[in-house]
């Protein structure tokens, strides 16, 4: 997968309303830890642009999209 398919994936996955496993992920993937971070600033900052009201928390490795 390109960089933009695999940032449209997490951002999906999130979305689903699904935890997020960093390190399965980055595994299945096959991505490094720092380009997943890289992922989810990415995102972070779409949410931010477009005043959309949700964040994404990490609680124990994983990730969840939920409303602010």
């Amino acid at each position: 997968m390109s960089k933009a398919e695999i940032l449209l994936y997490l951002f999906y996955q999130l979305h689903s309303g699904k935890p997020v496993s960093r390190a399965a992920f980055c595994c299945d993937q096959n991505i490094s830890e720092r380009s997943f971070y890289r992922y989810l600033n990415d995102i972070r900052n779409f949410l931010v642009e477009f005043r959309l009201t949700k964040e994404i928390r990490e609680e124990n490795g994983e990730y969840t999209l939920i409303d602010n």
